[in-house]
């Protein structure tokens, strides 16, 4: 007897042991198992995120990236008006007191759509407030869709059914256009002012392809001096036109004047898709260089 007992407890110990051993490697067994699924999932995620179908329905769902912020403004000065559309002393009255005119349009261009916003003058009946209005346009896939942003007739009616003459501001899928519809267009012809459509007579046409603005590059005042190198500045390289050589940069100014017809315009455009890149390498920029 004197020896079972000390052999009991030594077998208790060595099960007690045993016991917490194994439920030690039990849970380390299944925290392995648990980790093994872990990693099998996230393979199986990551081969779903290399699925080109995978990734299509993700661009799909996703928010729409802002690619462009362009900021359009047009003049017409007292030439264009009584000159180019002939108005007479009448209807001239009429549009100055009874007519919104355009401060500017901002046109924020995502991946889906336009979003353009017109800031334009209330007619001086109205004490000549400000107003700002929003318009969504998506042009799809034909190019002949187009939104117009801003409409001024130009007159009274004539007579019973007949449409006044009007001004429009018309935004296309890659240009902006100021058009008029009037009684004689044949007049704004026989000057040159502007060339002739189907119904219209279109003055200006402003493309939004900066690839095709290149003659009309400038320096945009409101940038004097800011040390981005995206403006001309004192000390910075500038071109025919006095805008920086820096055609890289992810800011541009565009501009227009046509005295003859009486209208001037001016395009700031600010392209985001390549804001990144113009900020990694802006320090190489020779206009930077230049002033170091």
């Amino acid at each position: 007897m004197d020896i079972l007992w000390p052999a009991l407890g030594i077998c208790a110990i060595v099960c007690v042991v045993f016991y917490v051993l194994a439920a030690h490697w039990r849970r380390v067994l299944h925290q392995q198992s648990w980790m093994v699924r872990r990693l099998a999932e996230r393979v199986r995620d990551l081969e779903e995120i290399s699925d080109p179908q995978f990734r299509q329905r993700l661009d799909e769902s996703s928010p729409m990236p802002l690619e462009q912020v362009l900021t359009f403004s047009f003049r017409l000065s007292e030439r264009f008006w009584r000159g180019t559309l002939g108005l007479s002393d009448g209807d001239w009255e009429f549009v100055r007191t009874s007519g919104t005119f355009v401060g500017s349009v901002k046109l924020e261009r995502w991946r889906s759509h336009t979003v353009a916003t017109i800031v334009e003058a209330l007619p001086s009946s109205h004490a000549a407030e400000w107003q700002k209005r929003s318009l969504d346009f998506y042009p799809g896939d034909g190019g002949d869709k187009a939104l117009v942003l801003w409409e001024l007739r130009l007159g009274l009616p004539g007579g019973a059914g007949e449409r006044p003459s009007s001004l429009e501001l018309v935004l296309g899928r890659e240009a902006i256009e100021l058009r008029a519809h009037l009684h004689d267009p044949a007049a704004c012809e026989a000057n040159g002012s502007g060339s002739r459509g189907e119904d219209a007579v279109t003055f200006f046409s402003v493309s939004l392809d900066t690839a095709q603005l290149a003659a009309f590059r400038s320096h945009d005042p409101a940038e004097e001096g800011d040390g981005d190198g995206s403006g001309s500045g004192k000390n910075g390289n500038s071109g025919r036109n006095g805008w920086s050589m820096a055609a890289d940069s992810w800011r541009a100014f565009y501009a227009a004047n046509n005295e003859g017809a009486g209208f001037e315009w001016q395009l700031c455009v600010r392209d985001l898709t390549r804001k990144a890149d113009w900020e990694r390498w802006k320090i190489l920029d020779p206009v930077e260089l230049g002033r170091m």
